[in-house]
């Protein structure tokens, strides 16, 4: 026998085993968890779960250059190494006032962060450049930028009346080239290829025309925007000249997540980046960081821009302003609105109260448009509307002179909530009386309108209550007087904005930092985060929105998302422990496969897509439990206070409050707003 044969004969045939053994493929295992429902591969019975999603943010630079390998940063120049030291790896939203409690309580959205630096070519550089010196239209100086010029204002009459120039600013005004903001956002969004971004990314464009020789001084505007029941034109205003803008709801066209910061504008009003004198702006007795205008970054003179570069400034802006204020913030209240079975139908229940000769509640409140502008934040229920009007007077007036803080020993000095709590109590009795007739399924949004004829307070807008004891939204109140009317406010954007807060949305001006757990606002190092204002929503301060934009819808369908999800795994527990799961098991596959493709939905930023195939899913499972006899009850935030049952004085709950927008470590509640923010809200 060929003994050498045969050896090589059966290497060859363990080598083809070896082959046969190595090429089957290895079974996957089935993905999911197995529980009593089956196999689920989203769901999570009883859990409260968070949607993480990989989110890419681009930043793109157009005007400034970078600097070089091995090269020290200039004062202007742009060093990505700031960006990578500033920038947040993630966010893990919370609902911001019902942690303010004592209990942080996750909304159930979390991000992962991609950036992507990106530094525009000449040649789309050249064609902008263009856009904006085509587009723009020749005007007079605005106050603010005189004022800039003089570094002061003449304390009489408001009005820069300097014979010559600031001696310690880096560059006289000398023009005022105004650009529409919308068709800038457009334009930048419409060209987003040319810088290698998808559309419909969240995209921040840093802009800087000054280092051209076809510079221009200029300043954004957005003139057509007017009061909606007034007609006031807001958008005419200096006070209103911006240096960014983005996050439109473009009718008709697919997202756009374009957000454009432009340090070679104006200088910015809505920060007093125009005083480059004086620290503390805001008169707290603390420095006010805030982005002076390009030209006095690296400047030798006594101004805020000494020692200065833009770089680092801009990452700051980018983490603080446009990341956790814009693109991914955390709301002030829950989307759920009463968990864990959230409502089919949403009331909107108007109750005006007019004063003795105030204006007449048509001409200052379109019940159409309020309700037409906030169902886009709960696109799954059925929206309608309550209204009536009933007298200021008698102990109605009582409570709402209480409200603005008369005295303790006349309003309720054992609340912790002195002047708020007879008005609170007050609409607490009416609700309780309308839940009475209310269809279930139905949330009565409590909405008070105080249309007083006297000038009984300094000019506060509005304010979405909470409950004072777990930080459940409670009531909305707007408020117009005689001074705010001549002003140029009427009711309906004011309502539409604090309707919006008790939907969810927090401001755009103030916020929480998840890694660094502190929240914050436009006030000592976080000044510069008032320019979050200069967005479209109607959700900042400025006056310049009248809907809710882009990222309003994106964050908002993200929270219903999330809410349904972690209803329903609410409403599962609550049927395994009914003993109903076998029941209930078809529908929960059903609905686990939706949010499969939800999460599918999600990552690819169609956000709506996702809510809806979550309300479907959630649906399923909550019609299958009440099918199954599974009682699953909505929250009541009213028939769950403390010391209210029989409206007997008590002492409220304890919750972080601040009455200034420093930061501050944890998660805090902020006021609607502060002695600064009114004045500026209030300016020309």
């Amino acid at each position: 026998m060929n003994h050498k044969l045969v050896a090589i004969a059966l290497l060859g045939a363990a080598l083809l085993a070896g082959c046969t053994k190595s090429s089957t493929p290895t079974p996957n295992p089935t993905p999911g968890t197995q529980t009593e429902f089956g196999r689920l591969q989203a769901l999570k019975p009883g859990t409260q779960d968070t949607i993480n999603t990989k989110l890419k943010v681009n930043i793109v630079f157009v005007g400034y250059r970078q600097t070089l390998p091995g090269q020290v940063a200039t004062a202007r120049q742009i060093s990505t190494a700031d960006f990578d030291q500033t920038l947040p790896g993630t966010y893990d939203a919370v609902n911001r006032i019902p942690s303010a409690y004592g209990r942080t309580e996750k909304t159930g959205t979390s991000f992962d962060f991609d950036y992507n630096y990106v530094f525009a070519n000449q040649a789309f550089e050249d064609d902008f450049f263009k856009f904006l010196s085509d587009n723009g239209k020749a005007a007079n100086l605005t106050v603010q930028q005189g004022v800039y010029n003089c570094q002061g204002a003449n304390p009489e009459t408001g009005v820069p009346d300097c014979e010559t120039p600031a001696g310690n600013i880096n560059r006289v005004i000398t023009g005022n080239h105004q650009i529409d903001a919308l068709q800038t956002e457009n334009w930048l969004a419409d060209n987003v290829g040319r810088v290698g971004v998808k559309p419909g990314e969240y995209t921040i464009y840093f802009v800087n025309w000054y280092d051209r020789p076809d510079f221009k001084f200029h300043s954004y505007t957005r003139l057509d925007a007017a009061d909606t029941d007034t007609k006031e034109p807001f958008g005419a205003r200096g006070s209103r000249r911006l240096i960014a803008w983005g996050g439109s709801a473009r009718t008709g066209a697919p997202a756009q997540r374009v957000w454009f910061y432009d340090l070679s504008a104006n200088p910015d009003p809505w920060t007093d980046a125009f005083d480059v004198t004086n620290a503390d702006v805001d008169g707290d007795g603390a420095p006010d960081y805030r982005m002076p205008p390009i030209w006095e970054y690296g400047t030798r003179k006594a101004s805020i821009g000494y020692g200065r570069k833009v770089s680092p400034d801009l990452a700051l802006v980018a983490r603080y302003t446009a990341i956790n204020l814009l693109f991914t913030p955390s709301p002030i209240y829950r989307a759920a609105l009463t968990p864990p079975e959230m409502p089919d139908t949403i009331n909107l229940d108007v109750h005006v109260e007019q004063g003795d000769g105030a204006a007449d509640p048509v001409t200052v409140l379109n019940k159409t448009l309020l309700q037409d502008r906030v169902k886009v934040l709960q696109p799954f229920a059925t929206f309608k509307q309550t209204s009536k009007t009933t007298a200021l007077d008698g102990d109605l007036a009582d409570v709402y002179k209480c409200f603005f803080g008369v005295s303790e020993d006349t309003c309720s000095p054992d609340y912790a909530d002195f002047s708020g709590e007879k008005l609170f109590q007050f609409g607490v009795k009416e609700l309780r009386e309308t839940y009475k007739t209310t269809p279930a399924g139905t949330y009565n949004l409590p909405i008070y309108l105080f249309n007083d004829s006297t000038n009984s307070q300094g000019g506060l807008l509005g304010v979405a209550y909470d409950d004072g004891e777990t930080g459940t939204q409670s009531f909305v109140y707007s408020f117009l007087t005689p001074d705010l009317f001549d002003f140029g406010y009427g009711f309906t954007d004011t309502t539409v904005h604090e309707t919006g807060h008790h939907l969810s949305l927090s401001h755009p001006h103030d916020g929480y930092d998840s890694e660094q757990n502190i929240s914050y606002g436009p006030s000592g190092d976080f000044h510069f985060v008032n320019t979050g204002d200069q967005s479209a929503t109607i959700m900042s301060y400025n006056d310049l929105s009248r809907t809710f934009g882009q990222f309003n819808l994106d964050s908002q369908y993200r929270y219903l998302t999330a809410a349904y999800l972690n209803n329903t795994n609410a409403i599962l527990e609550l049927v395994r422990r009914a003993n109903k799961a076998g029941t209930v098991s078809s529908a929960a596959q059903s609905a686990d496969s939706k949010f499969v493709q939800a999460k599918t939905k999600y990552d690819a930023l169609d956000y709506l897509g996702a809510a809806q195939l979550a309300h479907e899913g959630y649906r399923s499972v909550l019609n299958a439990a009440k099918n199954a006899g599974v009682p699953v009850t909505a929250y009541k935030w009213y028939e769950n206070l403390n010391g209210l049952e029989g409206l007997s004085v008590g002492q409220g709950a304890k919750m972080r409050f601040s009455p200034t927008f420093k930061a501050q470590t944890g998660v805090v509640a902020f006021p609607e707003e502060t002695a600064y923010q009114r004045k500026l809200r209030l300016s020309k």
